[in-house]
C-alpha cells in the first residue's frame, strides 16, 4: 500500500485528527506510524504500543499505524481497542519509548486521528508533532516484531489494588460510557470498587449517535434522567476515548470539571495542606477560593493536557485537573503509592467513588460548600486560524487600556483579572476559533463583562458568532431535564 502524505490540516497543537476518508484513511495512517516510529527511534526508543478506540474506522487505520511502525523497524506492542488511559500507562509501565492511539476523543463518528505518546507517556509538544509530520516514509534496515499485548487486564488490577471495595455498601451510580473506550475499564473498575451500577452504553461499539462528550451538557440529558429515576447517589461520563469524566449528583445535576477538581483535591490537602494543585488559565475563581480555603496552593498552567501533563511530571505536581475533564493524578495523591501519573477519567471516578465514602457525605453535600458565581462556559467563537491570537492579545490590550491596574496573564492567550470578575481569551489549539471564558461575583457584573467583550470584539469582525456572549451564564450546578 503506496504511503499518502500527511495533511497539513489534520496537524493539530495537541494530536492529529481530521475526517475520514477524506482526510485521513488507510495510507495516512500508515505514514503517521512509519514516522512517528522515526521519531521515537531517532529518540533512542526501540518499541512502542499502538492502541484504538471503538469508531468504525479505528480497526482499519490501526492496523495500518501498526504496519507502517514495523515498516520503520521498531517492534509494536499491538493493544487493540483500548483506553487513551490505559495506553498512557502501559508506556510507563513497560517503560517504552512511547504510544500511538487511534481515536479522534470526543468528535463526532466521521472523525477519527492519532494521539501520540513519548516516553513516560507524555503528549508531543506542539512543535514535536510538526516535527513527526515533516518525516518521509522510511523502511528500516529490518522491519520490526509485532507482539500481540493486554493493556486493560493489568491496569484493572491496578485499579483493584487501590480502590477495590472503597465504595460503601450499597452505593449506587449510573454510568453512561458512551459506547466508548471507557467501556472496556469503567464498569469492571466501578463493580469492583463495590459500586452497584445503572449502566448506558457500556458495549464498546462504532455508534452513529450523539459523541460522548461530558463537557457538552447535552450529552448527559439521558444519565441524568437514569439517575433520577433510579434514585442513584451520583452519575459519571466518560468522553469517546476515557481520559476525561462529568459527573452528576442524585439530583441529575452536572458540575462543571473545575468543581469536581476542588473536590478530589480534598483528600490530599486533608493529608498534606500546602500541597500544589495545577490548574488551567480557565478555572473558576469558585474552585480556586475553595482549594485556597482548605490550604491548597493553586498553580496555572496553560490550556492543553500536553502542556499540563509535562508540567506536573517536571515539577512533581500531585493532583490537577483542567476544565476540560482532564484529571490528574501524581504519585504523591494517595499516600505511599509510586506509580507514575495517571490521567483517566476512570481512575477519578474510582477516586471519587472512594473519597465520598470516606466522607459519608453526598457529591451534592460536597459540592454545596463550594460558592458559586455567574460563570460562561467555554464559549468558542469562530475566527480565522491566522488572527485568533492577534484577536486574544487585542483583548488583552482593550482592557489593560481601560483598567490600568487589572492584572493580565500572557502565558496563554490574555487572562485578564479585573476588580469583579476575569476573563481569559485564547485561540484555540484544536480550531479555527477564539476560545473565550468569563466570570463575575454577580450576575449585573456578568452582564457587564459581556457587554464589554462585545463592544471590544467590534472591531474584529473577523470573529463571527459574538451573540453567544448573550447567553445566560452558568451558576452553580446545572440541572439537566
Amino acid at each position: 500500500m503506496p504511503a499518502r502524505e500527511i495533511p497539513a490540516s489534520i496537524v493539530r497543537a495537541y494530536d492529529m485528527r481530521g475526517t475520514t476518508p477524506d482526510q485521513i484513511d488507510a495510507r495516512v495512517a500508515s505514514r503517521v506510524g512509519n514516522a512517528f516510529a522515526q521519531w521515537l527511534l531517532d529518540r533512542g526508543a526501540t518499541s512502542m504500543v499502538v492502541g484504538h478506540d471503538t469508531r468504525a474506522s479505528s480497526p482499519d487505520l490501526y492496523e495500518a499505524a501498526v504496519d507502517g511502525a514495523l515498516a520503520a523497524g521498531i517492534d509494536v506492542h499491538a493493544a487493540g481497542l483500548a483506553p487513551t488511559p490505559v495506553i498512557g500507562w502501559s508506556v510507563d509501565r513497560e517503560a517504552l519509548g512511547g504510544g500511538l492511539i487511534v481515536t479522534a476523543s470526543h468528535n463526532p463518528p466521521e472523525f477519527n486521528g492519532f494521539k501520540l505518546l513519548a516516553e513516560q507517556a507524555q503528549p508531543l509538544l506542539p512543535e514535536e508533532i510538526l516535527h513527526v509530520a515533516s518525516h518521509p516514509f522510511r523502511t528500516g534496515p529490518a522491519p520490526g516484531a509485532r507482539h500481540a499485548f493486554d493493556a486493560a487486564g493489568p491496569y484493572l488490577v491496578l485499579l483493584r489494588r487501590r480502590f477495590g471495595n472503597t465504595a460503601h455498601p450499597g452505593m449506587r451510580v449510573a454510568i453512561d460510557a458512551g459506547n466508548g473506550a471507557a467501556a472496556v475499564t469503567a464498569p469492571a473498575a466501578l463493580l469492583d470498587a463495590g459500586a452497584r451500577l445503572h449502566a448506558l452504553r457500556t458495549t464498546s461499539r462504532p455508534t452513529l449517535e450523539i459523541a460522548a462528550d461530558p463537557q457538552n451538557p447535552e450529552t448527559m440529558r439521558e444519565l441524568a434522567r437514569v439517575v433520577r429515576a433510579t434514585g442513584a447517589e451520583l452519575g459519571i461520563a466518560w468522553d469517546g476515548d476515557g481520559d476525561r469524566i462529568g459527573v452528576l449528583d442524585h439530583l441529575g445535576r452536572r458540575y462543571e470539571a473545575d468543581w469536581l477538581t476542588a473536590v478530589l483535591a480534598r483528600p490530599l490537602l486533608a493529608r498534606a495542606p500546602g500541597a500544589e494543585v495545577l490548574l488551567d488559565l480557565k478555572t473558576s475563581t469558585s474552585a480556586i477560593d475553595d482549594l485556597r480555603r482548605r490550604g491548597g496552593r493553586p498553580l496555572s498552567a496553560r490550556t492543553g493536557y500536553s502542556f499540563f501533563r509535562r508540567m506536573m511530571r517536571e515539577q512533581r505536581i500531585a493532583f490537577g485537573g483542567e476544565t476540560s475533564g482532564h484529571i490528574m493524578f501524581g504519585p504523591e495523591y494517595r499516600a505511599g503509592e509510586d506509580a507514575p501519573w495517571i490521567d483517566d477519567g476512570v481512575y477519578a471516578a474510582c477516586a471519587l467513588l472512594a473519597h465520598l465514602s470516606v466522607s459519608g457525605r453526598t457529591l451534592a453535600e460536597q459540592m454545596s460548600e463550594i460558592e458559586p458565581r455567574p460563570i460562561s462556559p467555554e464559549l468558542r467563537l469562530p475566527c480565522p486560524d491566522a488572527g485568533k491570537t492577534q484577536v486574544a492579545s487585542a483583548l488583552g490590550d482593550w482592557f489593560a487600556e481601560r483598567y490600568p491596574k487589572s492584572e493580565i496573564d500572557r502565558s496563554d492567550g490574555a487572562r485578564v483579572l479585573l476588580d469583579d470578575g476575569w476573563l481569559h481569551a485564547r485561540a484555540s489549539n484544536t480550531a479555527p476559533a477564539l476560545s473565550l471564558r468569563f466570570e463575575a461575583r454577580d450576575e449585573p457584573g456578568y452582564r457587564r463583562l459581556a457587554e464589554q467583550l462585545h463592544d471590544a470584539l467590534r472591531s474584529h469582525p473577523q470573529v463571527e458568532d459574538t451573540a453567544q456572549l448573550q447567553h445566560p451564564p452558568t451558576v452553580g450546578p446545572q440541572t439537566l431535564t
